[in-house]
C-alpha cells in the first residue's frame, strides 16, 4: 500500500530552496535553513504557495469547528473539546498566511515573512519545538497586544494555551473518553443542550464583547467561536474566503447540519455563494 502526503507547500518550496530532499536532510542542513535569505523570485513563489496553504488551513478550521459543535449538540464533549482546539491551531495557521508569515519546521518551529530579504526566525525556547506549541508561542510573540483572545486569562493561562490545555486532558490524561460524563467545562452546555437553547446560546457568544472568553464556564466554546470570527474577516480582507471551493462549503453544511441549525458564525463564509 502506498500513501501519497501533500505536505503544505511553503515549507515544500522552501526546503527545495536550500535543497532539503529528505528527512536526512533536514537536520544535516539545519544551518543552511535558518540562514537563507528569500531572494525576489523565491519571495513570490511562497507568496502563491502561501495563499493556496492559506485556503486549505481556513477549511481544515471550519471544518474541525463545525465537527465540534455538531458533537455538542450530540453532548459528545469529549470529541467537542478535540476538534474545537484544533481548529484553534488551523485557524492560527490561517491568519498567519493572511498576515504574509509562513510557518516552517526544521527540528523546531519558525516564522518566515515572505519578504525578500527575509529568512527564518525562532528562539531556543523548547515550547518553539512542537508543531501546536510552536505555533502558539509564535502567535502570542507576534499579535499579544492586537489579539483580543490574549487580552486577559483564564486561571493565569492565556485562552489559546487553555484550550490547548482542555484538549490535552482528554488525549493524555484521560484513560477513556469520559461520556456520558463530561469535564466541568462543559456542565453549561450540556444544559443547553438539554434544554434546546444551544443554537441561541451560540448566537450570545458571538455577540459577547470578549468578556465570556475569560469565563470558564462559557470559555470552551467562547473562544473558538471568535477565533472563527477574527479568521474569517482576515481571509476576507486578504480576498480569500471567496477562494474556498463550492464542495468544500457544501460538506461544512453537511457536517454541522448548518441549514436547520443556522450557525450564524458561519454565514459570513456561505453569503457569498447564496
Amino acid at each position: 500500500m502506498s500513501i501519497n502526503f501533500n505536505r503544505n507547500r511553503t515549507q515544500v518550496s522552501f526546503e527545495s530552496f536550500v535543497g532539503i530532499s529528505s528527512p536526512e536532510d533536514m537536520k544535516a542542513k539545519k544551518k543552511e535553513f535558518k540562514e537563507h535569505y528569500l531572494t525576489d523570485d523565491e519571495t513570490r513563489q511562497l507568496q502563491i504557495d502561501l495563499q493556496e496553504d492559506a485556503i486549505d488551513f481556513f477549511y481544515n478550521g471550519i471544518l474541525s469547528f463545525s465537527e465540534g459543535i455538531d458533537s455538542v449538540f450530540q453532548k459528545r464533549f469529549s470529541w467537542a473539546t478535540v476538534k474545537l482546539y484544533y481548529s484553534i491551531y488551523y485557524l492560527l495557521r490561517a491568519s498567519f498566511a493572511t498576515k504574509d508569515i509562513a510557518i516552517l519546521r526544521c527540528m523546531s518551529m519558525y516564522r518566515l515573512k515572505i519578504a525578500s530579504g527575509e529568512k527564518p526566525y525562532t528562539t531556543g525556547n523548547k515550547k518553539y519545538n512542537t508543531n501546536h506549541e510552536g505555533t502558539i508561542a509564535h502567535y502570542i510573540d507576534m499579535f499579544l497586544h492586537s489579539d483580543r483572545l490574549l487580552s486577559n486569562k483564564i486561571d493565569d493561562i492565556d485562552a489559546y494555551e487553555w484550550m490547548m490545555r482542555a484538549r490535552e486532558i482528554i488525549n493524555y490524561k484521560s484513560s477513556s473518553f469520559l461520556e456520558p460524563e463530561c469535564l466541568d467545562i462543559w456542565k453549561f452546555f450540556s444544559d443547553c443542550v438539554d434544554d434546546n437553547s444551544l443554537v441561541d446560546e451560540l448566537e450570545i457568544l458571538e455577540n459577547d464583547e470578549y468578556i465570556r472568553c475569560f469565563q470558564e464556564e462559557f470559555a470552551v466554546l467562547a473562544i473558538p467561536i471568535k477565533r472563527m470570527k477574527q479568521t474569517i474577516l482576515e481571509m476576507a480582507n486578504a480576498g480569500l474566503l471567496t477562494r474556498l471551493a463550492h464542495d468544500r462549503e457544501e460538506f461544512v453544511k453537511s457536517v454541522v447540519d448548518y441549514d436547520h441549525r443556522s450557525i450564524s458564525v458561519l454565514l459570513s463564509i456561505f453569503s457569498h455563494s447564496l
